[in-house]
C-alpha cells in the first residue's frame, strides 16, 4: 500500500499527527488484505502475524516513519507505504480463480480505508452531538478522513504495484494483457512520476471523493 500527498501547508505538529494517522490507516488497510486472504483459504497472513489490528505489525520502518519526516525536511511530496501482506494465490479456495482471489484481496485494502473514513465522520458527528468535539479535534478528525480518502483513490489507480493494478489484472481480457504487463514493468516509475509531477492529475482524481467527504461532514457536523 502506497500513498502520496503534497507537503504544502503542513506544519510540524500536523506532520507528526499525519504520521500517527498513517500508521493507523496502513494497519487497517493491510489487515483488510490479510483478512480477505485468510477467508479465501490462505494461512500465510496468519502465519506471518499479519492477521492483526496491531498497526506496528504492518508498518514499514522506512516507508511509514522515515519517509514522511524526510519528505518534510527536504520539501518533497509526502510519500509513504506499509509492508505488503504476503499471500499465496494457489492456496485460495477453488471457488474463485487465482486472479479473482488476488483482486478480492487487493480491493479489500482501499475499501477498508473508505469505510474507516466514513466511520470517522460518524464518530465525529456523535462526538459533536454530545459537545465533545472542539475545533482542534474536528480538524484532526477531518485530516484523518482526508487521508483515508486519498489512500482509497491512490491505491485504486490501475498501476502495479498498487491494489488497482491487481484489480486490473483480474478484469482485463487476454488480448489487453499487454497493458497489464506494461504497468507491471514500469509501474514504479509511473507512480514516482505521478507523485512528483502529476499532482494536478491526482487532485482531479481525488476531488470528487473529497467533495463528497466534505459534504457529508458539513451535513452531519458543521
Amino acid at each position: 500500500m502506497l500513498v502520496g500527498l503534497s507537503m504544502q501547508h503542513i506544519d510540524l505538529p500536523r506532520l507528526l499527527a499525519y504520521v500517527v494517522f498513517m500508521v493507523m490507516a496502513v494497519g487497517i488497510h493491510e489487515y483488510a488484505h490479510a483478512w480477505v486472504a485468510t477467508r479465501l483459504g490462505d494461512p500465510t497472513p496468519k502465519a506471518e502475524d499479519r492477521l492483526t489490528l496491531n498497526p506496528l505489525n504492518h508498518a514499514d520502518p522506512v516507508g511509514t516513519f522515515v519517509m514522511p519526516i524526510a519528505a518534510y525536511v527536504m520539501s518533497f511530496p509526502l510519500l509513504g507505504w506499509g509492508r505488503p501482506v504476503p499471500t499465496q494465490p494457489y492456496r485460495y479456495t477453488r471457488s474463485v480463480s487465482m486472479r479473482t482471489g488476488l483482486a478480492l484481496v487487493a480491493v479489500a485494502g482501499p475499501l477498508a480505508n473508505l469505510a474507516l473514513g466514513l466511520l470517522t465522520v460518524l464518530l465525529a458527528a456523535l462526538a459533536a452531538r454530545v459537545g465533545a468535539l472542539n475545533a482542534v479535534a474536528a480538524a484532526l478528525c477531518f485530516d484523518f478522513v482526508a487521508l483515508n480518502v486519498v489512500l482509497f483513490v491512490f491505491n485504486m489507480l490501475p498501476i502495479h504495484p498498487l491494489d488497482g493494478g491487481k484489480i486490473l489484472s483480474a478484469v482485463l481480457p487476454p488480448k489487453w494483457r499487454k497493458i497489464d504487463a506494461f504497468t507491471e514493468r514500469y509501474g514504479g516509475m509511473l507512480i514516482l512520476a505521478l507523485v512528483l509531477v502529476g499532482g494536478r492529475f491526482l487532485a482531479v482524481m481525488v476531488r470528487p471523493f473529497m467533495m463528497g467527504a466534505q459534504s457529508l461532514w458539513k451535513v452531519l457536523i458543521a
